[in-house]
Order: C-alpha cells, then structure tokens, then sequence
C-alpha cells in the first residue's frame, strides 16, 4: 500500500503542477489525498482547487479553506476557529481575495470537505489523513510538541498513522509503535528549503512508514505571478517563496 499526501498548494500553481508531474513519475499509488489549505496566499486559488477535483483525490479542509468558505457564505459556513486563531482584517482581505476568484461550485466543494480521512491496508493498520489534528483544521502540532498532546492526535486518529500538514515542514515521529508524519507544504515552505514537498506512506510487513519528498519548480515564476496578481500581501508572499521562511523570520 503506497499513499500519496500533498498539503497546503496555497495558490501555488507552479509547485503543485510539479508535484503532481513527480507523483506521476513516481507512481502508481494506491491513493493520493490533499490534506487541504488549497487557495489561501497565492495567484492561483480556483485553478489549485480544479487539479485536485480534476484528478478526484480524496481531500480534508484546512484552516484556510474554513476561513475562505465563511466569507465567500457571509458567515452562513463559519470556521471552527477559536477567537485567537481567528483571521485578523489583513488575512481576512486575503480570504476575500481568495473567495472572489472561486466559483460557487469550488466554495462548496471546500466546506464540504470532510476534518480527516482514513485509509485502511491490507493488515487492518490504517492512515489517518488530516489538516491539523482529528477534531480542528487550526490547532497546532508542532515537531517539538510534548509527547502527551502526540498521544492525543494518534488516539483520537485510532489508527496506526497518521499524516498532516499544516505547519510547513516535514517531519516524523513514532510513540508506542505508531507513527505520525507532518507531510510537508506544496506551495509555501517554511524549513528554508524552496522546493515543493510532499509525502510518501507505504505500508508493509514492519507497519508503515514515510519517505518525504522534494520537488524544484519555477519559484521565481511563482514570485512573478504573485506579485502580478493583485492578491494583498503580495510582496509578503513573495519574501516566503523567496526564503523559504515564514513571515517575519
């Protein structure tokens, strides 16, 4: 059993057309899954979310969509966010940006997303697939966070992985033979690497694993566009894509 996760294209048309152009070439796979944040920061919002639907992988909703989907719906779809991990007016520009440039279609597509997926082996040990954690798109699972909210995320998973995005860097754990796995980003990288990432699970006779995987592309095509587009905070998107660091780093 081989799955494919990719996370957080945030607009980025050029690295997720690479991406996919890799998993093509790498595969076949048993799944490929989006585990969400598709539009929020970058030039190419609908078009992101149209090579998944396109495609038809399987996907969960990530902060950022939540938000998009409550101010494309005027609030009728709020977000799951607490009062501090809620959008100030500057990203909220950006979210209207964003849901100005998706159809209706591609807004509901995004509010009909489900928080996590699972995707079962042969062996019954099966991947849970999430934005952030199994109960919330916002809340934080950071590579040095203490081993009892790890425990937390892998029970309330129940299942033998677990792969999420979110945070923008790759990485692994393991506590009590399970494991979990922060895939990475598509479009925004936060780890001073430029190049896209995405992950790899396999499941075998020794349980599951992960291989996280990198992918050049045009980031200076990227930072053209963006800086183009007219979306707010543009030059501020394009220090991230420059640096590779998140704002203000």
């Amino acid at each position: 059993m081989r799955v494919a996760v990719i996370s957080d294209t945030h607009g980025n048309l050029y690295a997720l057309d690479a991406v996919l152009a890799d998993i093509d070439a790498t595969g076949p796979f048993d799944e490929v899954i989006m585990a969400g944040d598709f539009a929020f920061g970058g030039p190419f919002p609908a078009e992101c979310v149209e090579r998944i639907r396109e495609r038809g992988y399987r996907a969960v909703r990530g902060n950022t969509d939540e938000f998009i989907v409550e101010v494309a719906t005027d609030g009728a779809r709020p977000s799951g966010a607490t009062e501090a991990q809620r959008h100030g007016p500057a990203q909220t520009a950006i979210d209207r940006w964003m849901a100005d440039r998706l159809t209706a279609e591609q807004v509901e597509y995004l509010a009909g997303l489900p928080l996590s997926l699972t995707v079962p082996d042969e062996r019954g040990e099966a991947l849970t697939v999430v934005h952030a954690t199994p109960w919330s798109s916002h809340d934080v699972l950071s590579p040095d966070a203490p081993e009892e909210l790890v425990a937390r995320v892998l029970d309330a998973a129940g299942t033998a992985a677990v792969g999420y995005g979110h945070i923008h860097v790759q990485y692994q754990r393991r506590l009590d033979g399970r494991l979990i796995a922060a895939v990475g980003t598509v479009g925004l990288p936060f780890d001073g690497d430029q190049r896209a990432g995405y992950a790899v699970f396999t499941s075998g006779v020794d349980g599951w694993s992960v291989e996280f995987r990198r992918v050049a592309y045009d980031v200076d095509a990227a930072i053209e566009a963006t800086l183009r587009s007219g979306v707010p905070n543009a030059e501020g998107f394009a220090t991230v894509l420059r640096t590779a660091r998140p704002a203000g780093a």
